[in-house]
């Protein structure tokens, strides 16, 4: 382990050891948060408002840091992907036409590829009858909809997400599955994750279709999806 994972691991541990309005804990955050603004790696943006997005960030990662498990050998790359994660989307907020407005999933955004949408960057999201449930709601519930399920994914509540893992294989747990190949632009390969994760490409691809996309499914319905009758 590097100086600087280290130096990151040390805080992160003094965070989860210490209340959050104590005089250490709040001593800790501060220096970790420092720490962060440091990191290579961080989602840039030419938008004037790129701040506003980044304190936005850096406002979740305060609350969340205690949640945060390194999934790679290196901490710091780790926690860059992990807030990359949630800043791709504060960023994309800068460019929606109310910022204060959830996001759409039709919504046209640009990429590598050309103009898109969100849906479109989803290629994997393909729980069964999701489709047809977002094309049949309603613009305003697919808004709200998927920004709930975006926090969904990302504060894991109950912790169903993170408790649904491979026999053996807790770090390829549905929330980090779901971080990587939903929250994610672009989406993580299988192969790809696989590779990280030091686990059977089978296995995980088993896991996400059996597991994973069922609870994504399930808490979808609850958020207000109405599923399509079978023909």
């Amino acid at each position: 382990m590097d100086d600087l994972d280290e130096r990151l691991s040390t805080l992160i541990a003094e965070i989860r050891q210490n209340p959050a309005k104590s005089r250490k804990g709040r001593t800790a955050r501060d220096k970790l948060l420092r720490e962060i603004q440091q990191l290579p790696g961080l989602k840039k943006s030419v938008h004037q408002d790129y701040p506003e997005a980044l304190n936005r960030t850096f406002e979740w990662v305060s609350r969340e840091i205690a949640k945060f498990e390194p999934r790679q050998s290196s901490v710091s790359k780790s926690l860059v992907n992990w807030i990359n994660g949630y800043l791709g989307w504060r960023i994309q907020d800068l460019y929606s036409p109310d910022k204060d407005a959830p996001i759409s999933l039709e919504a046209p955004i640009a990429a590598d590829i050309g103009e898109t949408t969100r849906l479109e960057l989803l290629p994997d999201f393909t729980l069964s009858g999701l489709d047809g449930m977002i094309e049949s709601a309603q613009k305003e519930t697919i808004q709200r909809i998927g920004r709930e399920l975006e926090l969904y994914i990302e504060e894991d509540p109950e912790g169903k997400l993170r408790n649904s893992y491979p026999r053996s294989n807790p770090e390829c747990n549905c929330q980090f599955l779901s971080m990587r190949r939903v929250l994610k632009e672009p989406p993580d390969k299988f192969r790809d994750l696989a590779t990280e994760l030091k686990v059977n490409y089978t296995t995980l691809n088993s896991h996400w279709k059996r597991n994973c996309e069922l609870l994504l499914q399930k808490k979808a319905i609850t958020l207000g999806y109405k599923q399509e009758p079978q023909p």
